[in-house]
Parts: structure tokens; C-alpha cells; sequence
């Protein structure tokens, strides 16, 4: 065999090489080609409800004003849309992975497995698409329209934040005080009740000298007073029939904060296994929501309503 044939077979090996890489890689459920694709996220202010759907499961972000939206009848955190709409814009290049109705079923995006993100507007479909299992990168999943038969990789914050459930969309803040506007804050910590009063620059503690120091500090605990969680509609019937039957009897803890104008929050306090449910009874500083049972870690509220003595100066603390 000449040398010149050699380099024709050789040639030839590498066209056929060549040839079917191409095919192997554009191929349905193949290696992942940069697409552009985008979602073409629509303007916040023209969308009035947004679904997040898998089986049976719904969660309906429902908008009751430019700034107040609910999940599901409750209030929501007061970023958790915002956040949902930037994940909409930020994302590196989409990749095809796929252009095949086959391929639904191993990447989760058939209507199933998938979680269906619908947003409307004006009774209008604006945005739908299903996003399936996540991708081999961090923050990442796949992704198709709805109808759409062409699937991508796509990159972001997006499959975390359609991955929470219904309370993680929910506002947890129970109240948010200000420390300057604090005249008295009364606690009632099972037999140890106090409280502490502003006088001037300085504070009482049932009439003695407190400790500044800890005073500020425990003031501003209460300028953020945040849940863990929330009870489910069985553990609020049960904790409800629990305060029906004790009638008469004290919770674990109250908290009372006033100012100079009257009560700013009320909470209640009764204590469960590592935690405490918690309900605010009254007050007009903003957060909370009525009827709501929050979850409060003990540690949490071990810092809200310290024990007296923690608050006295070091030299008149004792045991």
C-alpha cells in the first residue's frame, strides 16, 4: 500500500469520526448544546398570580397590592417574590439536553414528576413551564416550556425556590419593635414576672437598677422577633383543644412591650417539646398575622424573655 493511500484511508476514518460525533451529539437525550433559549421573564407589575404545582400539591402566590402578596391565603415574606422574579432573569446560558418527548421521563419534566410554574396576569397565561430533576451542576435543573418538546439545563436559583414548600414562601415575622419606641416591657416566666421600665436614660427592673448593657441588648432582640416555623392545621386544633382544657391555668410565658401611647405587642407563650408556640394577642407594631401559630426554637425565646436576674448589674446578680 502506497503512502498516499494510507493518508486517503486516514482521512477518510477521520471524516467518519468526525461525522459521528456530530450525530451522537445532536442526537435526542444527547450531550447538551448551548441553546437560546430564555424565559423571557415578564414584569413583576403585570403579573397578578403565580402556581407552583407537582401532583396534587398546589402553592397559589396570589398578589393583593403592588407590595403584599399571599401563599396560599397567608401573608409572604416580604422578599419571596422578588426573589422568584430575579431567578427568572439570572442565569448563565441555557443548554439543550434534549429534543424529544422520550426523554421527559428521565429528566422529570413530564407533568408527573415535574413542578409546573404557571404566572398570569389579567386572566392571561404569561409564563409555563415544568422544571424537572436537578442537573449534575451546583443550583441547577432541567427545564422545558409546556408544549415545548425541546428540553435545557438550566442555571440559577429558580428549581431551589420552586422546590419550597408553603410555609418557606410564608412571612415569619411576628413583630418588629423599634428599641426607642419601649417604655415597658412586662415578661411573666412561669413564677419569675418582672418588669422593666424606662426611666429617663436609665431602666428599672421592678423598681432597682438594671443593667444597661442588658437591657440594650434584649431590646434589640425584639426590633426582629422571627419564627422557626408555623403549626400545621392538626397541631393547631390539638394546641387549641389543649388551652380549652387547661382553661383557667397560666401559659408558660407572657411578653408584653409598650410604649408611652399603649401596647406595641402581646405574646403568649406555650412551651412544647425543644420549642414553644407562640401567638400574638395583641398590639400595633407591624408584623404577625391574625389567628397564626408560630413555632419559636426555646433558645429563641429564652432571649426574649430572659430571667430577671440576667438583667440586673453584676454585682447584684445572684443564683
Amino acid at each position: 500500500m502506497s503512502a498516499k493511500q494510507l493518508r486517503l484511508i486516514i482521512l477518510t476514518l477521520a471524516v467518519v469520526l468526525l461525522l459521528w460525533g456530530a450525530s451522537e451529539r445532536f442526537s435526542r437525550g444527547s450531550d447538551t448544546v448551548t441553546g437560546g433559549f430564555s424565559l423571557a421573564a415578564p414584569a413583576q407589575s403585570a403579573v397578578d398570580t403565580i402556581s407552583l404545582m407537582k401532583g396534587k400539591d398546589s402553592i397559589v402566590l396570589a398578589k393583593q397590592s403592588a407590595t403584599v402578596w399571599t401563599v396560599n391565603g397567608h401573608r409572604t415574606a416580604p422578599d419571596a417574590v422578588n426573589d422568584l422574579f430575579q431567578a427568572l432573569q439570572d442565569s448563565a446560558p441555557p443548554e439543550l439536553v434534549a429534543q424529544d418527548s422520550s426523554s421527559f421521563g428521565r429528566l422529570n419534566v413530564d407533568s408527573a414528576a415535574g413542578r409546573r410554574l404557571r404566572i398570569r396576569g389579567s386572566g392571561k397565561p404569561l409564563l409555563d413551564v415544568i422544571i424537572g430533576a436537578r442537573g449534575s451542576e451546583y443550583s441547577s435543573a432541567y427545564l422545558r416550556r409546556l408544549g415545548d418538546s425541546h428540553v435545557y439545563l438550566w442555571r440559577g436559583r429558580l428549581a431551589s425556590l420552586a422546590d419550597r414548600t408553603a410555609d418557606e414562601w410564608r412571612d415569619k415575622r411576628i413583630a418588629a419593635v423599634g428599641p426607642d419606641s419601649v417604655v415597658l416591657v412586662d415578661v411573666e416566666r412561669g413564677k419569675d414576672r418582672y418588669a422593666l421600665t424606662r426611666a429617663g436614660k436609665t431602666w428599672k427592673l421592678d423598681g432597682a437598677a438594671a443593667d444597661s448593657g442588658a437591657v440594650a441588648r434584649l431590646l434589640e432582640k425584639y426590633r426582629t422577633v422571627t419564627a422557626a416555623g408555623f403549626a400545621s392545621p392538626a397541631q393547631a386544633d390539638s394546641a387549641r383543644a389543649q388551652r380549652s382544657a387547661a382553661r383557667g391555668q397560666r401559659p408558660a410565658r407572657h411578653l408584653t412591650l409598650r410604649s408611652a401611647r399603649g401596647t406595641l405587642v402581646a405574646l403568649v407563650f406555650d412551651s412544647i417539646p425543644g420549642a414553644f408556640w407562640v401567638r400574638r394577642t395583641g398590639g400595633v407594631a407591624p408584623g404577625g398575622e391574625p389567628g397564626t401559630l408560630y413555632r419559636m426554637n426555646a433558645w429563641d425565646v429564652d432571649g426574649l424573655t430572659p430571667a430577671s436576674r440576667s438583667l440586673l448589674p453584676a454585682a447584684s446578680a445572684k443564683p
